[in-house]
């Protein structure tokens, strides 16, 4: 089968490797759709010695994939040969505590694809039984392989951050997982302004229905966000770039009592004090992916809302031109990229 990996520098390609087969317990997926995320690109920006001392450099990559059973293997019983499924995104042991509340995600051994095993940029896709979500016929592959990161993230951080009619929420970050949360946001009825520096991101946030648009390498952002919800600040704000001026300022933005969801991976230190918190008593959380059964609410909302998540993919492209669209993603010119083996 071929495969896409990172060697490192912002370096791409597409290179052949032995097509996998299922142990006991184990699924052999043909990949549909297999999403870019941008976590992905952590590793494609790594350096060449970083990746290969990671061992990493030969590691198919990607973990929002939906595609069709292609092999099983002993004691499956949840699946057969030709069944549409998404596919969680981490491995693990299935047995203990954290596996059997469905959080597999916060397993001790749990494993990311993409990460030491094999993910989903490729033709084919091995992963556990447990593993597979039903796809309903009239969900496309592209939407079941957004919600496997992108989708869940959102919907899990604007539960936490109890987006409804009446309340304003700051999106910090208008790439995929952004994007998705301004969407359901709208849905459950709350009012939304987006940041960002790309003007094409902008461009995508205002077709999308954000109400407000703010551009961070042109205005001051924490008083365009309060010209919009007020001198008191917003009811909530979701923070998904990961850079340190952002989270900084997403807390300033965030009015009394209000919360503040924090999903994106940066290496910078924002600058947040006790004070900031304790005196409009915010509570600020992480927001790690989302618990595999979460998964039927979310596809249940989505339905019945209608929620558009496809209209945030801007380029679907063959498995093989992956490496000629990395770049544009890297650079934030492109909302979600759906590879298509």
């Amino acid at each position: 089968m071929r495969g896409l990996v990172f060697p490192g520098d912002r370096q791409a390609r597409i290179e052949e490797f032995d097509d996998p087969q299922p142990g006991h317990g184990e699924v052999v997926v043909a990949v549909r759709a297999a999403a870019i995320c941008g976590s992905d690109m952590h590793g494609y920006r790594a350096t060449s010695a970083e990746r290969s001392a990671s061992g990493a450099s030969g590691i198919i990559p990607g973990h929002e994939p939906s595609g069709v059973v292609h092999a099983v293997g002993g004691g499956v019983h949840n699946v057969k040969v030709g069944d549409r499924v998404a596919v969680y995104h981490f491995r693990s042991c299935g047995f203990c505590p954290e596996c059997q509340g469905g959080r597999l995600m916060w397993c001790d051994t749990r494993r990311g694809y993409g990460g030491p095993i094999h993910g989903s940029d490729a033709d084919y896709l091995l992963t556990d039984a447990r593993n597979c979500l039903p796809l309903p016929d009239d969900a496309s592959f592209a939407l079941g392989a957004i919600f496997m990161c992108v989708g869940g993230t959102a919907f899990q951080a604007m539960k936490k951050l109890d987006a409804r009619p009446g309340r304003r929420i700051a999106v910090f970050g208008l790439g995929p997982v952004g994007l998705a949360g301004l969407l359901y946001a709208r849905a459950m009825g709350a009012e939304v302004i987006g940041i960002d520096r790309s003007p094409q991101r902008l461009e995508l946030a205002g077709t999308l229905g954000a109400d407000a648009l703010v551009d961070a390498g042109a205005e001051d952002v924490a008083a365009a966000v309060r010209r919009w919800s007020g001198k008191d600040g917003v009811s909530g704000s979701f923070e998904t770039s990961g850079t340190a001026a952002a989270q900084t300022v997403s807390v300033d933005v965030t009015g009394r009592g209000g919360s503040v969801a924090f999903v994106g991976f940066g290496s910078g230190v924002p600058s947040i004090t006790p004070a900031d918190i304790i005196v409009k008593q915010l509570s600020l959380m992480g927001s790690f992916v989302f618990p595999i059964d979460a998964y039927y609410t979310m596809l249940d909302f989505v339905v019945r809302e209608k929620v558009p998540l496809e209209a945030t993919i801007t380029h679907t492209v063959p498995l093989a031109d992956a490496p000629d669209i990395l770049p544009a993603f890297d650079r934030g010119e492109t909302g979600k990229v759906i590879l298509v083996p």
